[in-house]
């Protein structure tokens, strides 16, 4: 401990117990006192006190080793907030003054994210999981807690809430482990804490799996064929996601006419856009047909392709407007709620593998970075298939 800055704490006892330290206060020029005195009229016997004031010694010294100032709090900062909804930034702005609290910490830790220049869904999954700790710790009254009082008992509280609460599933919860344990680790680096308190966190159970499925053949025609004669804008979008594997969330529904190569038989997804990085989707001879049938070419080359009007347009379709609409069909044909708009994107991953595509071919399609992640999309929803099995098994009769 560099005595200049500050003292190791000490326990007082007596009357009134508390932990003692000096620290140098910057406006004063000074090492000035600090006493600690939380906790000690809740212990009864001496024992208690002294115990809880050795832990507390004990907390204090590693935080003031890491540069923490108690004075800190007192001094107001302008910062931008991260944090807040986009709605609420447009009322009341991004500027905030406040003490050096979690939110000051998390929106720094954006803000550094930011300069990555991470895809726009990977920044938005930060965000939001960041900010439903932050909302938790405010919530609970720890919002104004320096960064070195989050515990590790603090933060397994807040996964409980994610499990018992909030019902999470386990890969949901993986997420926030990431992001949380990333935060810590910045924190870190800054010089702001000692350890990261994200450790010995609880395993969410695994959920009902609802993700969606491969559609049978059968059952693709009939649903295809329901959607083809009623919403032609819907089947269009369907044959978009079966074709080019896009996803719907973002890549698809964003599409504009100009990002559409009909006659060299290229699609691109703008990084804006895409899940990771700016990418080129060959397009089908049949898909390009589709365009051209439907005079695509002759729609200003600014338009989504997924207008609200169910034409090309200015605007496009809303977040859920084509998931919506495609469940509806399934619903009224009863088939399997597992069938969903992304399925369609499934189901020709599946096609492609019977047909003999590699499995290079399907990576690049299906745009994963890394071939790890399409031998896990291949198991996850075609199994070990084994074609010498199912048609040619020996028959016992």
């Amino acid at each position: 401990m560099n005595e200049e800055f500050a003292t190791i704490p000490r326990l007082k006892e007596g009357g009134t117990w508390y932990v003692y330290f000096q620290v140098w206060h910057p406006g004063k020029n000074r090492l000035m006192p600090k006493k600690i005195t939380k906790g000690f009229k809740q212990r009864e016997t001496t024992v208690e006190k002294r115990a809880w004031g050795k832990q507390l010694c004990k907390e204090y010294e590693a935080k003031l080793r890491t540069g923490w100032s108690p004075w800190d709090k007192k001094e107001t900062v302008i910062y931008t907030d991260q944090i807040s909804y986009h709605n609420q930034i447009k009322i009341t702005g991004s500027k905030r003054r406040t003490v050096k609290n979690v939110r000051f910490y998390l929106s720094a830790y954006l803000s550094w994210k930011k300069l990555k220049r991470p895809a726009k869904k990977t920044f938005q999954s930060y965000q939001s999981k960041t900010r439903k700790f932050c909302l938790w710790l405010e919530e609970n009254k720890y919002g104004n807690f320096d960064v070195c009082e989050i515990s590790n008992k603090l933060v397994i509280r807040f996964f409980k809430h994610l499990i018992d609460v909030d019902k999470l599933d386990k890969r949901t919860v993986q997420k926030y482990h990431q992001n949380i344990y990333g935060f810590f680790e910045y924190l870190k680096k800054e010089k702001k804490i000692l350890r990261n308190p994200v450790y010995d966190i609880p395993t969410a159970p695994k959920r009902k799996d609802e993700a969606a499925r491969p559609i049978n053949r059968h059952d693709l025609k009939l649903l295809l064929d329901t959607i083809k004669e009623n919403d032609p804008q819907l089947f269009m979008a369907c044959m978009f996601q079966y074709y080019l594997g896009a996803r719907p969330g973002q890549e698809l529904r964003l599409l504009k006419i100009k990002d559409l190569d009909f006659y060299n038989h290229k699609v691109t997804i703008i990084e804006e856009n895409a899940k990771t990085v700016r990418r080129t989707i060959d397009m089908s001879v049949d898909l390009a047909q589709l365009c051209l049938e439907a005079q695509l070419q002759h729609f200003n080359r600014d338009y989504y392709v997924f207008g609200r009007e169910k034409v090309p347009g200015t605007k496009p379709l809303g977040q859920n407007t084509l998931r919506n609409r495609f469940n509806k069909y399934r619903d009224q044909l009863e088939l399997p709620s597992i069938y969903k708009f992304y399925s369609m994107k499934h189901t020709a991953a599946g096609y492609l593998l019977e047909s003999g595509r590699t499995i290079e071919e399907l990576r690049d399609h299906l745009g994963h970075t890394d071939i790890t992640s399409t031998f896990h999309y291949i198991k996850k929803h075609f199994g070990n298939r084994n074609e010498n099995i199912i048609n040619k098994f020996p028959s016992p009769l």
